[in-house]
């Protein structure tokens, strides 16, 4: 047997992938992108194969010490982490650190929970009840809680319920009327209760049209990128639906991306009620242990069906056949706060590519660029014009707020509260958008012009009424507010301006008695399962009015909601960036979608631009005049899809350090650039300074390849300083912030 040597990329700032020896006994198990053990520095670390070669220019080479995972990653994952790399201008050490759990590579194992369920019969445990209700009530109000649960609860929430230690709970089980089992956390309560099977829906024309277009793509096993447009609630889900039915019968997986952790309850409610296959779900609120046990799950192919938000498009399935996008056009596919800094979008266009599956993009207000990719045939558009059941668009209403701020209406207009109003009369729900939480968004002193700020960010403190703290929305600082000026130490002079969610709610039911609400923010989200409760609660009936931020814009579905109320998007339309009307578009038309879908929907837009073109159009949530009048912007000022961009953003505590350190990696970057790529001069980010730290950026326009290399070239003669931390951001979303 030859020698063979390992070219292995470390998990540790060392860029240079580095060569070992393989060791015979290993020599036929050992595969590319195994996790290895290998020596360094006199100490084992761990690192991935990158490839396998006959030769090395290393004089004294170090055997690899073992294989510490045999399957970690997928071929064509690996692939793509390569591809990433290149890509995104990021180490492939940070990339493959960042696709594959740390409980993987660390070997930590998933978290267990106690399940309770009983020995005895429904019958039984009634009787049980009438004999314990008197002498232990505490034993007694278990077993209730548990018939309630239909025989199933977690250890934790019956104690939280029953307001009981555990000991009651040890003597049941002593009794032989409790029974304890532990079990994964990942593992779902649910995955032995049935749900109500639903059979393929009878589909109209367009969704059929746009079913056999997919359908086409996956029996030729052919990597072709779809983009689905249509308007909310036109039934793009059940083509999902069908399209994955198709997947599966070819022996084939699937993964589903949806933007929101919010959403992944729904989706997986509507795919456990078509599919027996297991679903496995990905995204940042899983424990590591959860992610391992998932992780390993989908390696031995137990399941073929992921969803889940961006990190699930990392997920180990094998045979990929269909990857779906759904909101396509939504920001939070891209992340922007470290390095890669990819959008979940590209990266599962090109893991298609690379398994020669189909990636299938879906919404109701594409983006700019995929909308013009798809109208230049690199993507195949389908659209559906319709809503489902015949249903109309909900109607628009702009009303204009300076003349209802004249008759003393500064929250509700005068159109909004009747609409609340008639809504409740008739039993019908209503959604109240405002994208931003708390009680006031900005709190100053009148008399010496103070303003509460972040100490450690370059923003206001939000002040939070029901914990009573001035509460900064970027780092999380947090202090409780005295009702004094720091400043001048006066308490008089204090004024309290901008309203948030929280504000909404209480002034809502101040106006109306006996109308409930429910409030969905990042405040009432924190815990887990809390998305799952607040939104069912809603679609349940035990809310009449929700009142929420982004969250509740997103693909959601209330049969009941016939009302929609926008309070205010005018802020967002004044951000410097070429993505701002389109943003302020998408979101208007999406939280008009929540409106109307099975009932005839209203939605009222408050405005103080009521002559503002974007507002016009979104009131007509007519896309297509919007895109045609968007791309010419486009097009005339040379921003993406007619070219592609890059921001590079320096960090650092000392601010003169941070601008100093992006004008000189500028100059050193300009001699790498062809002459046809546009460079920007070194400005302040929007928020300038975040979590103490001063940041600077400039962007770069052109072809993105020859940008990328100059980039790594300009990184290879450049020593960065150790105070300060450089982000490449290609393709960013945003060139403000």
């Amino acid at each position: 047997m030859s020698d063979l040597y390992a070219s292995v990329v470390l998990e540790t700032n060392i860029v240079k992938a580095l060569d070992y020896s393989i060791p015979k006994e290993l020599q036929n198990e050992i595969k590319v992108g195994m996790l290895l053990e290998v020596p360094l520095r006199n100490g084992l670390k761990k690192g991935f194969l990158l490839k396998i070669k006959d030769k090395t220019d290393i004089k004294k080479v170090l055997n690899i010490k073992r294989i510490f995972s045999k399957e970690v990653i997928s071929k064509d994952l690996f692939e793509l982490a390569v591809w990433m790399s290149k890509y995104y201008a990021s180490n492939l050490s940070k990339v493959l650190k960042f696709i594959i759990p740390s409980s993987i590579r660390k070997e930590i194992n998933p978290k267990t929970h106690i399940l309770i369920t009983s020995t005895k019969s429904k019958k039984e445990l009634l009787k049980i009840l009438n004999l314990l209700i008197k002498k232990h009530p505490s034993q007694a109000k278990a077993i209730e809680i548990l018939l309630k649960e239909n025989n199933k609860i977690f250890l934790q929430d019956l104690l939280e319920r029953a307001n009981i230690s555990k000991s009651p709970i040890d003597t049941l089980i002593k009794k032989n009327i409790f029974k304890e089992t532990k079990i994964s956390s990942n593992e779902d309560i649910l995955e032995d209760l049935e749900f109500f099977k639903t059979k393929p829906k009878i589909l109209s024309f367009e969704q059929s049209e746009a079913l056999d277009k997919i359908k086409k793509s996956i029996t030729e096993s052919k990597f072709q990128t779809h983009l689905l447009f249509g308007v909310t609630s036109s039934g793009k889900t059940e083509v999902f639906l069908q399209a994955i039915e198709a997947v599966l019968k070819e022996n084939k997986s699937v993964i589903m991306l949806v933007p929101e952790v919010a959403l992944t309850s729904q989706t997986i409610e509507r795919f456990k009620s078509r599919f027996n296959e297991k679903i496995a779900v990905i995204h940042h609120k899983k424990s590591q242990g959860e992610k391992s046990d998932i992780w390993k799950k989908i390696i031995n192919s137990e399941t073929q069906i992921v969803i889940g938000a961006r990190s699930a498009i990392f997920a180990p399935l094998k045979n990929l056949g269909l990857i779906i996008v759904d909101e396509e056009h939504d920001q939070s596919y891209k992340q922007s706060e470290e390095e890669p800094a990819y959008n979940a979008k590209h990266v599962a266009i090109m893991r298609a590519k690379l398994s020669n599956s189909v990636c299938l993009l879906a919404s109701a207000t594409p983006s700019i660029e995929s909308y013009y990719n798809a109208l230049n045939e690199k993507y195949i558009l389908s659209k559906l014009t319709q809503r489902v059941k015949n249903s109309n668009l909900a109607k628009i209403h702009i009303v204009d707020m300076k003349e209802e701020i004249l008759r003393k209406n500064f929250i509700f207009s005068s159109k909004l509260l009747d609409g609340i109003k008639k809504r409740y009369e008739k039993g019908e729900q209503s959604i109240i958008f405002l994208n931003r939480r708390g009680y006031n968004t900005n709190v100053s002193c009148t008399k010496c012009s103070y303003i509460f700020k972040c100490q450690h960010c370059d923003v206001s403190l939000t002040f939070h009424k029901t914990e009573n703290e001035l509460f900064c929305h970027q780092c999380n600082f947090k202090r409780t507010f005295f009702k004094n000026c720091p400043n001048c130490s006066n308490h008089e002079f204090l004024k309290f301006k901008g309203h948030g969610t929280e504000l909404v709610e209480k002034a809502l039911n101040a106006i109306f008695k006996n109308i409930k609400t429910l409030r969905i923010d990042r405040d009432t989200t924190s815990k887990k399962h809390s998305h799952d409760e607040l939104f069912q609660a809603f679609k349940t009936g035990k809310a009449d009015v929700l009142i929420g931020t982004q969250m509740v814009v997103k693909g959601l579905h209330f049969p009941s909601v016939t009302l929609v109320g926008i309070l205010n998007t005018d802020s967002a339309l004044s951000i410097p960036d070429f993505r701002s009307y389109e943003n302020v578009f998408q979101l208007i038309t999406q939280v008009a979608g929540r409106a109307g879908r099975e009932i005839d929907g209203e939605v009222i837009l408050q405005t103080f631009m009521p002559e503002n073109d974007l507002i016009k159009l979104s009131k007509e949530q007519d896309y297509i005049s919007f895109y045609e009048k968007e791309i010419e912007n486009r097009k005339l000022f040379n921003y993406p899809p007619f070219t592609q961009m890059v921001k590079i953003t320096f960090s650092s505590k000392e601010e003169n350090s941070a601008k100093n350190e992006a004008i000189s990696f500028k100059n050193k970057l300009i001699k790498f650039l062809q002459k046809n790529i546009i460079i920007h001069p070194v400005s302040p980010c929007g928020r300038s300074k975040i979590k103490d730290y001063f940041k600077f950026q400039f962007l770069i326009r052109g072809k993105i390849l020859p940008i990328i290399d100059a980039i790594n070239n300009a990184k290879k003669e450049y020593k960065l300083s150790s105070k300060i931390s450089m982000l490449v951001d290609v393709d960013p979303i945003n060139t403000y912030f």
